[in-house]
């Protein structure tokens, strides 16, 4: 296996300095990790030269994170993504069958969130692995107060349209990211922070009890076919008689049987997590973080039927009745300010309530980053899991059905695959449905 590193840059750049949001703010230790996978390869040297041309649109993602009296800036000074070229003697069959066990690093340069604002390091690393069977995998790692899955998609999108000396959206890039949405967000009636305020004693627990679940905890990941969906969805149709969509129904029902399983049964949340540009009219283009979480408290027995329901009307009510933009920031100003916002916990991170957190990657097409003929095969998240309690329902294989992954208990997670379980969690799947065929190699696909 070989290998080389160097720096990505703009030749020509003009330099500007972005006030990050309290939401950059939140998420300043976060990193976000996934993976490309293509059956055709390309030329490293043709990627690096559309990706240059790409980033002089997009310089945030070459640029550093600076921290000056507490407030977090992203310094466009063109410091460059971190490329990495290797090459591997596996199949990408084969590293597939084995992923849950791959090494980190074979696929993907991981940031640590914090050298990145300490060091002024690189906020983007892009490695590019070529393996024996003729395919490639891209392997992205950004820091996740530069922005979010949108804005990282309008980029991939960008450098593949690129690539293909194709035209593309210019991103729309502000200075000030606050003051941008305190000046276009329509002020609502909601009064609830998306966050809470712990003291330095409840901070620590809550430290600590994430750390102790991140050692005793497994990943699980299950397939939901399109025609599993299309029955599952049917069947919320007929028993809400509601126009829900599967997303909706697909949330709702792992909850359901998560909860149901689970020897916890105090009321808990189901936070999904927004992406709230389109429901408040603000442009899809614009970078930054326009994310934030749905949550729903649930009291003890779920309806998954009656939760489907609930998540369509607040979700069709989101701007007038859960958009927390200013609640939170109003919040977080009562309570010490920016100063203390390390000392601010969104409302899902819980692990004592056990609440269950889901980010949907399913509408961001990212089987439509495209480099000429060679169209991704598989998509992942990677690296990013370690976290009991979060979870991700992300586009399947050639972009059919869906994959849910998730990160639980140990025990709780014993419980779900067992085969009784399994059984009624794919009680929507028809047993003459023949599986794609990577599907039926996988093992860790259940």
């Amino acid at each position: 296996m070989k290998s080389e590193t160097f720096l990505v840059q703009v030749n020509n750049h003009n330099r500007q300095l972005i006030t990050c949001s309290f939401t950059d703010q939140l998420i300043r230790n976060i990193y976000v990790s996934l993976i490309f996978f293509y059956r055709t390869s390309v030329d490293s040297d043709l990627l690096i030269d559309a990706l240059q041309q790409t980033l002089s649109d997009f310089p945030i993602f070459a640029g550093v994170l600076i921290n000056t009296d507490n407030n977090l800036y992203i310094d466009c000074n063109n410091k460059g993504v971190l490329f990495s070229i290797r090459k591997d003697d596996f199949t990408l069959d084969r590293v597939i069958k084995e992923l849950p066990k791959v090494n980190q690093k074979r696929l993907v340069n991981i940031i640590d969130p914090k050298k990145a604002i300490l060091t002024q390091s690189p906020v983007m690393t892009i490695q590019l692995t070529y393996f024996a069977c003729g395919g490639m995998t891209l392997g992205v790692c950004w820091h996740h107060s530069i922005g979010d899955m949108q804005s990282f998609m309008c980029f991939m999108k960008a450098w593949a349209n690129k690539f293909r000396k194709e035209e593309y959206p210019l991103p729309l890039i502000v200075k000030d990211r606050d003051k941008y949405s305190e000046t276009n967000l329509k002020k609502n009636s909601n009064s609830i922070p998306g966050v809470r305020y712990l003291n330095r004693i409840e901070l620590l627990k809550t430290v600590f009890c994430i750390l102790l679940g991140a050692c005793s905890r497994t990943n699980l990941q299950f397939y939901f076919s399109e025609n599993e969906l299309k029955n599952m969805k049917q069947d919320f149709l007929e028993k809400t008689n509601q126009n829900i969509s599967k997303n909706d129904v697909l949330c709702a029902y792992i909850f359901k049987m998560i909860s149901d399983l689970d020897v916890y049964k105090e009321k808990r949340y189901l936070s999904i997590v927004v992406d709230y540009r389109r429901r408040v009219k603000i442009p899809l283009n614009i970078l930054g973080n326009y994310v934030t979480n749905l949550n729903t408290m649930i009291h003890q027995k779920v309806d998954p039927y009656k939760l489907a329901q609930t998540l369509r009307e607040s979700l069709d009510n989101f701007q007038k009745q859960h958009l927390d933009f200013f609640s939170t920031k109003e919040y977080i100003e009562r309570n010490g300010g920016i100063e203390k916002i390390a000392q601010f916990v969104p409302i899902p991170i819980d692990p004592l309530r056990r609440n269950l957190l889901i980010s949907n990657w399913t509408n961001f097409g990212v089987y439509n980053v495209r480099f000429d003929e060679s169209y991704p095969f598989f998509f992942t998240s990677f690296g990013d899991d370690k976290i009991p309690w979060l979870s991700k329902i992300i586009n399947g294989f050639s972009n059919n059905g869906f994959i849910y992954s998730v990160s639980l208990p140990n025990k709780l997670a014993k419980k779900l695959i067992e085969e009784d379980n399994l059984r009624k969690i794919h009680k929507y799947r028809h047993q003459e449905e023949i599986m794609p065929e990577l599907v039926e190699k996988l093992e860790w696909l259940l």
